[in-house]
């Protein structure tokens, strides 16, 4: 604390934020270890106010030398720093846990071989002849934050993942399943992977759809093309330079009444759950889109005090294609989800005459996504008469979110963990597909 001392009499503002992450990954390959590798750092980042401009800078480490340079960093990138129309966090909040760290202690390496070794047991038993790829993961992170406004926060988190992955011989993709708890798994998700082998068998063969618009299922691995364009519309920075195409549609249905979007940032499971943003700022259950209706934009400090709003815990160092400490700041959903609806994934399934079950898509970003649109390429399996047919290939999906997902037929009654936040199963009944 000492030099943190130091450091106030040298700005008018300061913000101190510290994460320590360890983590341990084991990658396999065609049933085969292809990888373990264990980390363990620490990384500052500080933002400064001075004279009425901001700076900021990142260290890696906690020596002395790396704390000096942190600040000198700051001094030097403050002079030419944007104006400051927001002054840092007052807030004090402890949510650190003994229990999170206490679970990550409790995965030891011979409990996460023996778990691994079940789920290599599993489809040993069941699919010989197939290539399994394997990652497990399990992390741990401090957060801690402070200010010279006396704000003092602090955080920590445990996740355990599992993703599994088979691809396709000959075919140049893979299905996957995701698994996430906040402690050891305590057994192999069999249902899961048993119905994940049910469709994969479906995949063998080639059965390309013709062009048009069809019914479209989306999995929850899937939906981070609608998630991340919603995103692009909510964010209070594009509302405020004029570019988001939600201006002006606040408490208007934007999507079916169908559709719910909450920000759920406590999710004991989820792997990115926060109690505070990366500027101190508490965050909370937000509920985005209500029953198809636009409820509210997601604010960092800057876009708050610019639109005389009041910030929600969404300033966080995470973009589309980044995230770290040394990200800049920009307004994002913590963990969004859609909440579930009533019906089941089989009963989507069999409701469709001739569709497509989009599992994962390539080329998001590539699409306009900023404005709602997409163009990406699915894979996935084509349906007919209700049933899987086989996989697809050469398979294009072309839309905007604002438009195909006020059609929204089906909602999923279960939440599965995706790309970024957790999702249902979604069937929109038209969507332009287009096979070669």
């Amino acid at each position: 604390m000492e030099i943190k001392r130091s450091w106030k009499r040298r700005f008018d503002q300061l913000e101190h934020l510290t994460r320590k992450e360890r983590t341990l990954n084991i990658s396999l390959e065609n049933w085969q270890v292809e990888n373990i590798s264990k980390s363990r750092m620490q990384k500052s980042a500080l933002r400064v106010i001075e004279d009425g401009s901001l700076g900021e800078n990142f260290s890696l480490g906690r020596s002395e030398k790396a704390a000096e340079e942190l600040v000198r960093g700051a001094e030097q990138s403050v002079q030419y720093g944007d104006k400051a129309v927001f002054s840092f966090s007052d807030h004090s909040l402890n949510s650190f846990h003994e229990r999170e760290e206490k679970n990550y202690r409790a995965g030891q390496v011979d409990e996460i071989i023996s778990f691994l070794e079940d789920v290599l047991d599993f489809f040993k038993s069941s699919a010989p002849d197939i290539t399994l790829n394997l990652v497990f993961g399990k992390n741990y992170d401090e957060i801690q934050m402070e200010t010279s406004r006396d704000a003092y926060l602090k955080d920590n988190l445990c996740n355990f993942s599992l993703m599994v992955s088979l691809p396709i011989s000959g075919g140049g993709s893979q299905f996957y399943r995701s698994f996430e708890s906040s402690e050891m798994f305590s057994g192999i998700p069999e249902a899961e992977l048993e119905q994940f082998l049910r469709e994969f068998r479906s995949a063998g063969e080639v059965s390309r759809p013709e062009t048009g618009k069809m019914p479209v299922i989306f999995s929850p691995r899937s939906l981070y093309l609608f998630t991340f364009s919603l995103q692009e519309g909510l964010r209070a920075d594009n509302v405020f330079r004029g570019i988001s195409p939600l201006i002006e549609k606040l408490d208007s249905e934007i999507f079916s009444p169908k559709i719910s979007v909450v920000d759920s940032p406590h999710m004991q499971e989820a792997g990115g759950r926060r109690f505070f943003d990366d500027e101190g700022i508490p965050t909370r259950r937000q509920k985005l889109v209500d029953e198809g209706v636009l409820k509210t934009f997601i604010y960092d400090l800057e876009h708050a005090a610019k639109m005389n709003a009041k910030p929600g815990g969404n300033g966080l160092r995470r973009d589309l294609f980044s995230s770290g400490i040394e990200t800049p700041i920009s307004p994002g959903m913590v963990n969004p989800t859609i909440e579930p609806g009533e019906s089941s994934r089989e009963e989507m399934i069999s409701g469709v005459k001739n569709g497509i079950l989009v599992e994962n898509i390539v080329g998001f970003h590539s699409s306009n996504y900023s404005q709602g649109h997409f163009s990406v390429q699915a894979h996935g399996y084509h349906v007919r008469e209700g049933k899987l047919q086989g996989r697809l290939e050469d398979v294009m999906i072309a839309g905007n979110i604002y438009d195909d997902f006020q059609k929204i037929k089906s909602v999923g009654r279960k939440l599965y963990p995706g790309n970024f936040g957790y999702y249902p199963y979604l069937l929109c009944p038209e969507i332009q597909v287009s096979s070669r």
